[in-house]
Formats: C-alpha cells, sequence, structure tokens
C-alpha cells in the first residue's frame, strides 16, 4: 500500500520540525472531506478512517468478487451449498479458537451441533457452533444494547470460563486487564472503568449500524473498537470476531464471513499487527491500514470460497452422473435414491459424509417413520450404514458403497 502510516513518515522525516510535522499531518488526514470520523477518543485525538485511493480499488474488489460468489452459490443445489455452508461453520469455529490457542476439532464441532442440550459430553462449543449456524441460516440477531453482546458473549464462552476470567461488573469486567505480545511486552491495557467499557460498546454499536459509514469500513472499525475496549478478561478475540463476521453479513455471502477467521488464522501475525498499527501514538488514531488489512483478508476468504466453489460445481457435476449408475444398478425406489443423493452430497460437499434421520425425512419429503424403513432397506442392501443408533439415529454411507462408486470428499477434511 502506498499510503503510508504516518509513524513511518514521522520515522523518515530528518527534519527539526516533525514532530509538528506528523501532528500536522494527523490534521489534515482527519479532518479531510472524504475521512470517517468515528466520534470516539484515540490516545491522540479522535479514530478516523482515511480514504486513500487504494482503500477505495481494494473495498471495490472484495465487492465484485461478492457479487460473483453469490451468483456461483446459486447455481450450486440447495443441498450441496447448504452442506458447504456447513462445512464452513465447523471450519469457522475451530479456527476462531486456534487463533486463541484452544484446541478444537470439525468432528468435535459436529457432534457438538447434532447432540441435544441434555447430552453434556457434547456441551462445550454447542453455543458458539449455534451462532455460526445462525449466520449461514440468516437467522443471527444484531445486538442493539450493551447487555445484547454481554448474551452473545456468555454463549460463544459457554463453558469455557474459570474462575479468574468470570466477569465482576455489572456487564463486563470491572478490573482492569492487559493484552500481552508472545514476549509479554504490553500492547494495549483495556479500558476500565467499567463505565468507559459500556460507553466504547455503546459507540462500537452506533458505528456497526451507522449509514454515514460504508458497510465494510464501519464492520471493521467496529471491530476495532471492540477489542480497544476489551470488555472481557478471556474469549474478547472469539467474541470480537464472530460480531465482525455478524456485521461484514449486511453485504458479504455467508460463504464469505464464514471464511474469514482461517484467513485470520493463516496471516495472524499480520492481523495483530494491524491493531499495533493503530495503537501506535505517532498514527494518532488512524484506522485506515486496519481497515485496508481486514479487507485484504477477507479478499483472502473470498479466494477460499472461490477455490472450494469450484471444486463442489465440478464435484456436484460427477456425483449426478454416478448417482444415474447407481439408479440403474441397485434398481432402487425412487425415495431410497433420493435418500443416498443427499448421503452422497454430504461426504462430497460437508466434511462428515452422515446426516440424523429426521434431516434425511424433511430432505426426502417423507414423515420420519417411512424414511426410516426405506433407510433400514438401503442398511440391508449394504449402501449405508448407523453411525448412531439412537438421539437421533445418523446414516451414513457405508464404505463398500462409496468405494465401489468412487465417493470422496471435495476437499481435505482435516481433524
Amino acid at each position: 500500500m502506498e499510503y503510508q502510516e504516518l509513524a513511518k513518515i514521522y520515522h523518515m522525516d530528518a527534519s527539526p520540525q516533525r514532530d509538528s510535522n506528523n501532528v500536522k499531518r494527523a490534521a489534515d488526514r482527519r479532518n479531510a472531506e472524504s475521512t470517517f470520523r468515528l466520534g470516539y477518543p484515540s490516545t491522540e485525538d479522535e479514530f478516523f478512517i482515511a480514504v486513500p485511493r487504494e482503500l477505495s480499488v481494494l473495498n471495490e474488489r472484495v465487492l465484485i468478487s461478492e457479487r460473483e460468489i453469490s451468483v456461483q452459490l446459486k447455481v450450486l443445489p440447495g443441498i450441496a451449498a447448504s452442506a458447504l455452508l456447513r462445512s464452513l461453520v465447523l471450519d469457522e469455529v475451530v479456527s476462531s479458537n486456534e487463533i486463541e490457542g484452544v484446541r478444537s476439532t470439525r468432528r468435535q464441532i459436529k457432534d457438538a451441533l447434532e447432540s441435544t442440550y441434555k447430552d453434556a459430553s457434547h456441551k462445550r462449543f454447542k453455543e458458539l457452533a449455534m451462532l455460526y449456524m445462525d449466520l449461514a441460516d440468516g437467522n443471527a440477531q444484531m445486538p442493539e444494547t450493551p447487555n445484547d453482546v454481554r448474551l452473545i458473549y456468555d454463549r460463544v464462552m459457554d463453558g469455557e470460563i474459570g474462575d479468574e476470567e468470570r466477569l465482576d461488573g455489572e456487564l463486563f469486567r470491572a478490573e482492569g486487564v492487559d493484552i500481552l505480545n508472545e514476549r509479554n511486552k504490553v500492547l494495549h491495557r483495556g479500558l476500565e472503568p467499567e463505565s468507559k467499557i459500556i460507553e466504547a460498546v455503546e459507540r462500537m454499536l452506533t458505528i456497526a449500524t451507522s449509514d454515514k459509514i460504508p458497510a465494510l469500513y464501519r464492520a471493521i472499525a467496529a471491530h476495532y473498537l471492540f477489542e480497544y475496549a476489551h470488555p472481557f478478561y478471556d474469549g474478547n478475540g472469539r467474541t470480537g470476531r464472530y460480531l465482525l463476521e455478524l456485521y461484514l453479513g449486511v453485504s458479504l455471502s455467508a460463504a464469505t464471513t464464514l471464511s474469514l477467521s482461517r484467513a485470520i488464522a493463516e496471516h495472524k501475525r499480520r492481523y495483530y499487527k494491524a491493531f499495533a498499527t493503530v495503537e501506535d501514538p505517532l498514527n494518532h488514531g488512524e484506522l485506515t491500514h486496519f481497515v485496508y488489512t481486514l479487507l485484504d483478508l477477507i479478499s483472502v476468504a473470498q479466494e477460499g470460497v472461490f477455490s472450494r466453489l469450484a471444486s463442489a460445481t465440478e464435484s456436484f457435476s460427477e456425483l449426478s452422473e454416478t448417482m444415474k449408475r447407481v439408479e440403474a444398478d441397485l434398481a432402487l425406489k425412487k425415495k431410497e435414491t433420493d435418500a443416498l443423493f443427499i448421503l452422497a452430497q454430504y461426504e462430497t460437499f460437508g466434511l462428515f459424509g452422515d446426516a440424523p434421520l429426521p434431516e434425511i425425512a424433511s430432505r426426502i419429503g417423507l414423515k420420519e417413520q417411512r424414511a426410516r424403513q426405506h433407510m433400514q432397506a438401503l442398511e440391508q442392501r449394504g449402501a449405508v450404514m448407523k453411525v448412531r443408533g439412537r438421539n437421533p439415529v445418523v446414516f451414513a454411507l457405508s464404505d463398500s458403497f462409496k468405494n465401489r462408486y468412487g465417493i470422496a470428499p471435495a476437499w481435505d477434511v482435516g481433524q
């Protein structure tokens, strides 16, 4: 990016006036007609986003790519598209945890999603996964008050909080907290007392929904302000990224937003460096480079989506031809063929090729008891197998069936 940080210009300025030059440049950027001022004080003055040409070009590139992603998603048949989004949810939860050094697996998240609330063995990460499923389904609710943000945090961190991290304020933390780097150097000190945190969260909510700032800029700016406030002792990163994806969803597809944490995890150093840039006093609260970096990471996420969509489209075409062979070879009833096609799509696109009986029944348009009879018939033919016997019964294609017809995941399923 040719548009340079104020801090870099300062260090290249060898004149005796470099301090005053730095202040003047900051004021010029902050007061420019094209600048978006956030109405919240930074250490030096007020947070703001200048809009150099590089930022405008990148923003447009992201939006153009998004149009193409939306077109490709519409071409992909419904079951395949929903299976792909489901796989992205699993990846996103794992990636968001990974950024914070919390280990989780795709299988663990999937089991949590499919478990009942009475099943304590799969309780961990369930609420977090459900939040991301709501993003995938378009059912997520925007927070309107600081209390709503607290409720989201409670779901994100359900079962993850130890005694030392429990909140002790009215909504957020009552004590101070330092954010350290890998060398235990303080990068940022979270706001205190709690009244200042509440004030910052209220401003974040205002910025995130403002019609005075372009949607992608305001979502990213709100993300910075949330992390700047650092309302909690633990879980700020995971909660903040969920809120970021929630706000980005105003302009971007679920496929893109649900790929962002993975892109951040792969470029974690850049992500954290972007925060440090704003923290530098010589940058006077300018968020321009922070916004640019996050937009670029969104572009990286889109590249991953394009790759998956291309693979999914090709795989769906091949799978359709395979199912014609299956129908001819096995002389199945139509509903049995439909059920196999559903499981084949989950095997190909959904990371784990199984589905609960209620979902299969809904997909093939039958009541659960009737669908069970068809699945039992397929099980007797060796085409499917039970991977869970109850609560609910879960079916998958048998290994022999997959090997016979060459049905395999469209991408690496990982762990």
